[in-house]
């Protein structure tokens, strides 16, 4: 029978043996998936199911945002809608009084790959006065393309980033993103029916494929980098968006994401030319990137349904 001493000292070996154990796990587990949520065609987007308003779904949207504690989500802008809605301006508003940031995405969400470089030009500056007034000294100097359109020829997509790198403007790439867009006017659609299994269709497979996309989006930075690169994730307010929201970012969660900011994100060095439009151009998502090494690119998950047939 072992003495007292020796069971302590046993013990001690033991303990001693579990604690470098969980050191040396802590010490070689990966560091989780960073992802920085940006919102385009904000005030408004896509059209509303009945009796819901764009201040309803902007409120939504900024009540899921606190409830999960994120932090500042950048709000990519068209003004022009202003025009027709000037009481959408509240929805900017509101945007701005709940601590997030505004960004540039044209004046109308011009595509560039459809329009002269003047007219878009114009675009970016005309949208400009409205992201003044409501960031104050705040940096407002983010912009998105509408469309992810970045010019149908080399000499104009090198001139709006030298346009944009002259405007002291950093561009917000998109590294994952499901096509939400797609669900939202589907399910105005289906509201306005009253189509309840249609709208817990749209429901459910808005998730699937925001998953589905998450494992792909993945497996293209593991491939190029075995590593996650923080991604940025384009999203739309949209009145889907508002609704699944809360669903959206607990799927993130449960996937290991950690939550940060578009800046934060975009300084890796895999933004490195989208924070620095004056330098020469290179392939700025993970797809093209693949392609330029001559990497295969997988097939990117399907649409899910025939959003055009539902609710008709």
């Amino acid at each position: 029978m072992s003495s007292p001493r020796t069971r302590r000292l046993a013990l001690v070996a033991f303990f001693a043996a579990v604690s470098f154990s969980v050191s040396l796990a802590l010490f070689s587990a990966p560091p989780a998936p960073r992802i920085a949520f940006t919102f385009d065609d904000l005030p408004a987007h896509g059209p509303l199911p009945p009796n819901e308003t764009r201040l309803v779904v902007a409120n939504k949207i900024l009540a899921a945002f606190r409830a999960a504690n994120l932090p500042p989500v950048y709000g990519f802008v068209n003004a022009a809608t202003l025009e027709k809605e000037p009481a959408d301006l509240a929805v900017l508003q509101a945007w701005r009084d709940a601590g997030n940031p505004l960004g540039n995405h044209t004046w109308s969400h011009m595509n560039l790959d459809q329009n002269s470089l003047e007219a878009f030009e114009s675009e970016i500056v005309r949208d400009e006065p409205t992201l003044t007034g409501l960031m104050n000294h705040d940096d407002w100097h983010w912009f998105r393309y509408p469309y992810l359109a970045e010019g149908d020829t080399s000499s104009k997509h090198d001139a709006i980033r030298a346009f944009l790198a002259q405007r002291s403007y950093k561009i917000a790439a998109v590294t994952m993103s499901f096509s939400d867009y797609l669900w939202n006017e589907p399910y105005a659609r289906c509201m306005a029916k009253g189509d309840s299994a249609a709208i817990a269709q749209l429901k459910s497979s808005y998730l699937s494929a925001a998953d589905a996309n998450i494992t792909y989006y993945r497996q293209l930075s593991h491939t190029l980098y075995h590593r996650d690169v923080p991604y940025v994730l384009l999203m739309h307010i949209g009145a889907l968006d508002a609704e699944m929201l809360p669903k959206l970012l607990d799927l993130y969660r449960s996937r290991g994401f950690r939550f940060i900011t578009l800046p934060q994100a975009e300084r890796n060095s895999f933004y490195r030319v989208d924070t620095n439009p004056s330098l020469p151009s290179t392939p700025d998502s993970l797809e093209d990137l693949l392609k330029s090494r001559h990497l295969p690119v997988p097939a990117a998950p399907a649409a899910p349904l025939d959003f055009n047939s539902l609710c008709r």
